[in-house]
């Protein structure tokens, strides 16, 4: 997978001014989702003061897929990011999944929102149409039970009663410290994260094996080959992908 800048930085002032235009996989029109503030500081649950960074995200009603509003768009670049070249050509995908429980469940706390390889969050619909945009045909979708996808429907509850999303590992990497979060909130999170994690775990991991087992689970993987050039034209992967 090639390295990608931080989800959720913000660009710069076109996002804040720009509308919703249309899906860039299906023409659809898109929809505000959410806004996010892409301050280093606490920011769950907070408002966003006037002039602090954020990012507005918006969503496709239609495909599924959602994206930072005023970025310029690259799908051959957004494919590289989730996926890896095999030696027979074809690509080996692996992406978090929007239509997941988890995403539903966590909406701006979802941790997998600052942790996306590239800047689409994508669907398996979506994700069908961007192979096929692509020039490649998306084989059979799985979704694994995976300890990512368990790490992340862990960390989207825990967002729940934190200060800063995604705090145990923003602060593991040294992103969050006492001096740049302010010493109550930094340990109040950590002191929320020790103590309610073990009854967390006892919850979140069944509830992601069972929405795996429903095709709701946290990661998406599949593999794309490419596709041939009378199918691409004839748009034949048109059909919903589940």
């Amino acid at each position: 997978m090639s390295p990608r800048r931080a989800w959720a930085e913000p660009e710069p002032e076109q996002e804040k001014a720009s509308k919703p235009g249309r899906c860039p996989l299906c023409r659809a029109q898109l929809y505000g989702w959410l806004t996010l503030s892409t301050a280093r500081g606490a920011t769950v649950g907070m408002p966003i003061p006037d002039g602090a960074p954020e990012t507005i995200v918006d969503r496709c009603e239609d495909c599924g897929l959602a994206l930072p509003r005023g970025r310029g768009i690259d799908l051959e670049a957004e494919l590289a990011a989730i996926s890896t070249p095999e030696a027979s050509g074809a690509l080996a995908i692996q992406t978090p999944n929007r239509a997941s429980w988890q995403a539903s469940i966590g909406l701006e706390g979802w941790a997998a929102i600052r942790e996306a390889p590239g800047s689409f969050l994508l669907t398996p619909r979506s994700l069908a149409l961007l192979t096929r945009e692509c020039g490649r045909t998306l084989g059979s979708i799985s979704y694994p039970r995976t300890r990512a996808a368990q790490r992340r429907m862990w960390q989207t509850l825990v967002n729940g009663l934190t200060f800063h999303p995604n705090f145990a590992r923003e602060a593991r990497a040294g992103r969050i410290t006492p001096a740049t979060s302010g010493r109550l909130r930094f340990y109040t999170d950590w002191i929320a994260t020790v103590l309610a994690t073990p009854f967390i775990v006892v919850f979140s991991a069944p509830l992601e094996l069972l929405a795996s087992f429903v095709r709701r689970g946290g990661e998406i993987r599949a593999e794309a080959s490419l596709a041939d050039p009378a199918r691409i034209g004839g748009r034949e992967s048109d059909q919903p992908v589940r």
